[in-house]
């Protein structure tokens, strides 16, 4: 199958257009300044950060995830991990964007490079934290690049992670009944080139009081949801027994390794009675608590990223316990 008229472009051309409006129209843009908390107050919202506390009359939460449970959207959204690779190739390449429609899944498109075209590879999608090996999926997706492209030279390589709602329609509208002030957009299944667009018009249109008409298909409320209550009903089926498999086997986990993880490995140990994850990065030991601050689920090493990833819900942390995604909004507890 083939869709005509479609277009490829560089998102962060995009983000950095968009910077220059918004700047230009008078808003401010803050970098690494993490919300940790809202609250309402004398009829506005209030942000907590790190850094000092920012109040609006309304607030559009953007975070992959949204940080607020108010709306349980994590028991509406299955997290997702997939991985991509950029490529010299001295063959040439075909003009087009393609996805494989079988399992594995595999896309391809190009991107401009120093010496011409690059070939971008990606797919290897699993649920967060629950790769027997991130590492293994990383290298089969190069190992197929090569097989199809042999002049294919690896350059560079990445991962994203991405949310799929329980109907398979983004999220765009209030946080939950009774917060027409907290707009979410959410839940874009890997599409959020376009239906990051269609957010943005549909939750402006509703902070405006001119909602387009089509934007109802969007709503976070939706009764177009029932038909996906077996799926979310599936979904949290296995996030339940994710938890109870992670601290039961944390419980039967020695207290500590016999011996010190290799170098990009990390293992789930006791503490006493506490869940440990224990680590080593360049050299270097790292120990944090092995429980999530969301939902305390029990974290999994990801011996791609050398992070530590939550099977529950999707968050993950750095090495060293630094948080990286949410939904949760606290990093880990160190305990060197």
């Amino acid at each position: 199958m083939a869709l005509d008229d479609q277009a490829q472009f560089d998102p962060m051309d995009v983000l950095a257009a968009l910077i220059a409006d918004a700047t230009a129209h008078g808003a401010d843009v803050y970098e690494n300044t993490r919300v940790v908390s809202v609250r309402r107050k004398d009829g506005d919202q209030v942000l907590r950060t790190a850094r000092g506390e920012v109040r609006a009359r309304s607030i559009v939460l953007a975070t992959g995830t949204p940080i607020l449970d108010r709306g349980a959207f994590f028991a509406r959204l299955h997290p997702q991990r997939s991985y991509a690779a950029a490529f010299d190739v001295s063959e040439p390449l075909a003009d087009g964007m393609y996805l494989a429609v079988d399992e594995p899944s595999r896309s391809i498109r190009t991107a401009p490079g120093e010496h011409g075209p690059m070939l971008l590879t990606g797919g290897a999608g699993h649920t967060v934290g629950r790769a027997q090996s991130e590492r293994a999926l990383v290298d089969d997706l190069i190992g197929w690049t090569t097989t199809h492209f042999p002049t294919a030279q690896l350059r560079a390589r990445w991962s994203a992670q991405d949310y799929i709602p329980i109907d398979e329609l983004p999220y765009a509208g209030q946080l939950a009944p009774g917060y027409g002030d907290i707009q979410v957009a959410t839940g874009f299944a890997k599409w959020g080139l376009t239906n990051g667009v269609a957010a943005a018009l549909a939750m402006s249109g509703r902070l405006l009081g001119s909602v387009p008409e089509w934007a109802r298909v969007y709503d976070t409320s939706r009764p177009q949801q029932v038909p996906g209550l077996p799926t979310a009903a599936k979904i949290n089926g296995e996030v339940g027994f994710e938890l109870a498999k992670g601290w039961t086997g944390a419980a039967l986990r020695s207290v500590l390794p016999a011996t010190e993880p290799a170098e990009g490995e990390g293992v789930v140990r006791r503490q006493g009675a506490r869940p440990m994850g224990i680590c080593t990065v360049d050299g270097t030991q790292h120990r944090v608590s092995a429980i999530c601050p969301h939902l305390f689920g029990i974290l999994e090493w990801n011996d791609a990223e050398r992070s530590w990833d939550c099977p529950l819900h999707g968050s993950r942390f750095n090495y060293d316990g630094a948080l990286l995604e949410g939904p949760t909004t606290r990093s880990l507890d160190r305990l060197d």
